[in-house]
Order: structure tokens, then C-alpha cells, then sequence
């Protein structure tokens, strides 16, 4: 793949039409001429982020500076097929005709300091690793199933929390029941009329409480019903919010809008059948509770029949009557609680199997790059050395855990360090949701009380984009000095340059714009290095680095050198030729080599000071 052309309308660069091929391209030109602004406005053309938010803000604001009101475009030879991308000042991203690989951009900048931060090394390393986005968007949809399944869950334990707390009055009630029993003996053996009014009582105080349970489920079953019927309308409220086609043009979405009208008309069919099945509820919970009073009329006129028959019986059969009453209802929520129980385990049961397929995936994401480092160490053996810890990465992880906890109460900073080091987001999540006090004593260095309060803290945040939280892996880079091998962050400026660009330069196959690549590093390293990666690449790859280094074109042998030229107004394309062609030479010789007369003194030089 290769960009084959490159058009700029307006701001500094405007009128630029320049046309490449395959190979090494060369941006030659002094300073002021328009080098990085190319470069960056190829990266802009194609929505390519900076390596770290940072640079690609500061590219963005780059671009737009030299582009202004005016329009990029690009166009790349992707095999047999040739792809335009445009871009303006105004577009949220960039144009493109078809999809592409993306090629690797680098700034000075980033070759300078993208190994000093984790996030940059980890996506140089990513870029070497062929399965990632089929990975990631299987990650992400893993991802969602837990967070998704974590609510469900979260809710059902709420639930199951709440009947549980409601059935804990059962044993005082049947305690009561067991108190009233002799009381109840005692006045039906007072009378025979009392003991038929209470055996009537008794059969009224059954009915009463089938009731009371048959309206309860009722009621729930209608809470239902609002729900889906919520949902259902909410499903064509956003269906029906289409904006028109913009222009007087064929409507492209023609066929679409006409699916998701028949869908819309579809779900607002079933709303109201939900809306209708509701209507029923209504009425049957007024049936019932119609129903319910009749009997608790009837009940109220017996008690007071058994009340003239034997004073205070009447009270003594209506406190029983409310008990019973009572202990039907929280018998009947045991099936419920049976019911929440069976779907809790089984929704937990889904969830772990999501949770297993995400670390699953994002193991095979470390087998990848282990395999990518293992290539990159055996190309660049033994001068530069890439290592990978597994979860190496805690920072953002202590962070969420920090921003979860804050307001909590604890010293959540430290804290916070703590856990991430100790548990995985897994294993605090369900620690939490498993109300393991002394496993979070343990990890975090509490005592039981501070435990307690953090497990209650988490439980009212979203565990499930705490249990998905990715804890990244760490890669690191090091640089042999001498006979020791040295991490990337206690390098020279120049130094990490001789690490990160082998680096760079080992992607073969892909398009590769690099914004003046000698920056900081000797004329040795770009003859013995540099240039022996360039000449390795493929001959149908392309390359784009913009150089002040005569050595890059030259021993590059560059298939295009193009010289860029300012008037201190406008950026603009002097000549772009073949290495060998005359304008070449003469740029070359200008613009890198000071002049013919400072290349003939310089060779002058060498050849009375030779070391041969």
C-alpha cells in the first residue's frame, strides 16, 4: 500500500498536488518549508492518533493550523484497489472511500518520547500483532455481557435481600400464633355459637389471606407489565427519531427507514397489547381487592357477633386473624424467593462464563505479543531487548478504584494502591458482592469495620465496569550499553531514538510517514541501521520521512525526493524527481550539503584524511 497523492486546498499549503510511489520518499527542503506540515496532514487526512493524548492534541491543532478552511485528500494504491480520503477543518473524522489499514505515523516528538510512557510502548508494540482488533471487539462485546449480566445479578441480590429481610419475621409471628392458640381453644369451648362463629372466622381468615397473597402477585406481575411497556415505547421513541434526508437527492437510507418504520410499527403493536394485558391487571387487582373487603366485612361483623357472645374475643380473633393473614403472605414470597434464587445462580453462573471468556481473550492478546516480541527480540538482538509483564499495568485500575472510593470515608489513595496490587478487579468484585470481609481484610491491610464500610461503598457503584476494568500489560524496553542492559527511561534523549526507531523500521509490510527520523542520533547509527532497515522493507511498501540528513536520501538510494520551498507565506513543491534525476542532485546538494563548494571541501577533506 502506498499514497500515491496528496492534494491540499487552501491555508499554508495550498495549491499542493503532489504525486509518489512506491519506495523511499524523501521530504527535503529548509526549515519553514512545510516538512512537518505534510506529515501531518497526512495523519489528519486519515484520523491517525497521536501515541499519547498529548500529541494528539497537539497534532490535531498542527493540522487545522496550516490547513485552515481549506480540504486534504489522499489518495493510496492498496493493491488493486485505489482509495480516496478527504478531510476538512470541520469534519469530526476523516472521509474515506473504502477502508484501510491505517499507516504508521510518527512525529519527531513521539520517537523521542513514546517510550517513556506505558500506554506508547504498549500501542508500538500492538501495531506488530495481527489478530488485536478481531481480539478487541470480541473483548468488548465479552465486556458488555458481564457489565450487563453484573446489573441483572445486582438487582436479583436486592431483591432476594429485601424477601429475605421481610421473611425474617416469620418465626416472631408463628411465636405469636402459638401464644394466641390456647386463647383461641379457650373461647370455642366457651359456647357452641362461638365455636361455629370462630370455625366460620377461621374459613373467612384462610379466604382473606389467598387473597392478600393472590393481590400481591398481582401487583408484581403488573409492575412487570409497566416495565416491558416502558421499554416498548421507549424501543419506538427512539425509532421514530429519524432526521429527514438532508438534501433534495436520492434518499440512500431509503430501504433502512422503511425497516425500521415496519419495526417501529411492530414493537408499538406489541406495546399496546401489553398496554391492553395491563388494562386486565387493573381490573382483576380491583376485583380482588373488591373481593378482599367483602370478606374482611363479613370477618368484622362475625367478630362482633363472637365479641357480644364472650367479651374480648372479638379482639383476640381479629389479632389472630391479622397474624395468619400476615404469615400467608410471607409464605407465599417463599416460592419468590425460591424463584430469585434459581434465576440469581444461574444469571451468576453466565456472568463467570463471560468473565472466563474475557480473561480467556485477553490472555491470548499476551500470547500475541509475547509471539511479536519474540520476532522484534530475534531481529534486534542483542542491542535492543523487549520484555512483557502480564498485568503490569495497575495505574488506571488504583485510579477508578480511587475515584469509586472517594467520598467514602476511607484513605482511598493509598488504599486503592493497595487493592490493585493484591486483587484483581475479578477477584474484588466478587469478594465484595460475596461480603468476604476477611479476604479484603487480608488484601488491603483493614481491620474488619474498615472492610465493611469499603464492600459497602462498592456495592452502591457499577461492579461491573469495576469487575471489566482491563488491567494492561506492561512492555519494556531496553537499550545494551555496554554490557548492561538499561530500561528505555534512564536513556539519553538520543539513546531512546536508537531504540524506538529499529523498532519502528521493523514493520516491513505497512505504510510508514516519519517526521525527521535523525533527529538526536549519529550519521553512524542512520548508515549501519537506519538505512539497512529501509533497505530490507518490501519493495512494493512505502516509506515517507522528511530529513534534514543527506545520508537518508542518498544511502536510502530514496525513489522520490521531493523539495519543499516557502515565500514566508505559502508552503509549495519545488521539484519532486528521482534520486538520480538533476533536480534531485541539486537539491540534495543545497539544501543538505551546504553547497557544491562546502561538498567539495568536505570531500577534500576526507580524502586527505583518510583512515583507509
Amino acid at each position: 500500500m502506498h499514497i500515491a497523492r496528496i492534494q491540499v486546498e487552501e491555508g499554508f499549503l495550498d495549491g499542493l498536488d503532489l504525486s509518489l510511489t512506491p519506495g523511499l520518499v524523501t521530504l527535503i527542503g529548509a526549515r519553514g518549508t512545510g516538512k512537518t506540515s505534510v506529515i501531518e496532514l497526512v495523519r489528519f487526512a486519515l484520523g491517525i492518533p497521536g501515541y499519547t493524548p498529548e500529541l494528539s492534541k497537539r497534532s490535531l491543532e498542527h493540522a487545522l493550523s496550516v490547513l485552515g478552511s481549506g480540504q486534504v485528500t489522499l489518495t493510496i494504491v492498496d493493491g488493486n484497489r485505489t482509495v480516496t480520503a478527504s478531510r476538512t477543518a470541520q469534519d469530526e473524522g476523516p472521509r474515506a472511500s473504502a477502508p484501510i489499514t491505517p499507516p504508521i505515523v510518527f512525529s519527531q516528538t513521539e520517537i523521542e518520547n513514546i517510550g517513556l510512557q506505558p500506554g506508547g510502548r504498549m500501542r508500538l508494540l500492538d501495531g506488530f500483532v495481527g489478530a488485536r482488533a478481531s481480539i478487541d471487539r470480541e473483548e468488548a462485546a465479552a465486556a458488555a455481557d458481564v457489565r450487563s449480566l453484573t446489573i441483572e445479578a445486582s438487582s436479583l441480590r436486592q431483591e432476594i435481600e429485601e424477601l429475605e429481610g421481610r421473611r425474617a419475621a416469620l418465626p416472631g409471628l408463628e411465636r405469636s400464633l402459638a401464644e394466641l392458640a390456647p386463647q383461641e381453644a379457650q373461647l370455642s369451648g366457651f359456647s357452641e355459637a362461638t365455636s361455629a362463629k370462630s370455625s366460620q372466622l377461621a374459613t373467612l381468615s384462610g379466604a382473606t389471606s389467598e387473597k392478600a397473597v393472590a393481590a400481591a402477585s398481582v401487583e408484581q406481575f403488573g409492575k412487570v407489565l409497566v416495565a416491558v411497556k416502558s421499554a416498548l415505547h421507549n424501543a419506538v421513541v427512539v425509532a421514530t427519531r429519524v432526521d429527514p434526508w438532508p438534501t433534495e437527492s436520492s434518499d440512500v437510507l431509503a430501504e433502512q427507514r422503511a425497516e425500521l418504520a415496519a419495526v417501529a410499527s411492530a414493537v408499538q403493536a406489541l406495546a399496546e397489547r401489553v398496554d391492553r394485558a395491563h388494562e386486565v391487571i387493573l381490573d382483576l387487582t380491583q376485583t380482588i381487592q373488591s373481593e378482599r373487603l367483602d370478606l374482611e366485612e363479613h370477618a368484622r361483623n362475625l367478630r362482633r357477633e363472637i365479641d357480644e357472645l364472650q367479651a374480648g374475643a372479638g379482639a383476640i380473633m381479629r389479632q389472630s386473624q391479622q397474624i395468619r393473614e400476615r404469615k400467608a403472605q410471607l409464605d407465599a414470597l417463599g416460592a419468590s424467593l425460591t424463584s430469585r434464587k434459581e434465576r440469581f445462580q444461574q444469571i451468576v453462573g453466565r456472568r463467570d462464563e463471560a468473565l472466563d471468556r474475557l480473561e480467556a481473550l485477553r490472555q491470548s492478546r499476551y500470547d500475541a505479543r509475547q509471539a511479536a516480541i519474540a520476532v522484534l527480540n530475534g531481529a534486534l538482538h542483542p542491542r535492543i531487548r523487549l520484555s512483557l509483564t502480564r498485568c503490569g499495568q495497575h495505574g488506571e485500575y488504583a485510579d477508578r478504584l480511587s475515584d469509586l472510593l472517594r467520598g467514602s470515608g476511607l484513605r482511598y489513595g493509598e488504599l486503592s494502591q493497595t487493592l490493585a496490587r493484591k486483587m484483581s478487579p475479578r477477584e474484588l468484585v466478587e469478594a465484595v458482592e460475596q461480603n468476604d470481609i476477611d479476604l479484603i481484610s487480608a488484601a488491603g491491610d483493614l481491620s474488619a469495620d474498615r472492610a465493611i464500610k469499603l464492600i459497602g461503598a462498592l456495592k452502591d457503584v457499577d461492579l461491573g465496569a469495576l469487575a471489566t476494568t482491563l488491567v494492561e500489560d506492561d512492555v519494556c524496553f531496553e537499550l545494551l550499553d555496554g554490557k548492561v542492559y538499561k530500561d528505555i527511561a534512564d536513556l539519553s534523549t538520543g539513546q531512546r531514538c536508537t531504540v524506538i526507531l529499529p523498532i519502528i523500521l521493523q514493520h516491513r509490510e505497512r505504510l510508514l510517514v516519519v517526521d525527521q527520523p535523525e533527529d538526536h542520533i549519529d550519521n553512524a547509527f542512520i548508515a549501519d541501521t537506519l538505512i539497512q532497515s529501509v533497505n530490507e522493507r518490501s519493495a512494493d511498501g512505502q516509506i515517507i520521512f522528511s530529513t534534514h540528513n543527506a545520508n537518508i536520501p542518498v544511502l536510502g538510494r530514496a525513489d522520490v525526493v521531493v523539495e519543499l520551498g516557502s515565500d514566508g507565506k505559502r508552503g509549495f513543491v519545488k521539484s519532486a524527481a528521482p534520486l538520480d534525476d538533476a533536480m534531485s542532485v541539486e537539491a540534495i546538494t543545497n539544501v543538505m550539503e551546504g553547497g557544491e563548494a562546502a561538498f567539495a571541501a568536505r570531500a577534500n577533506f576526507y580524502e586527505r584524511h583518510s583512515l583507509a
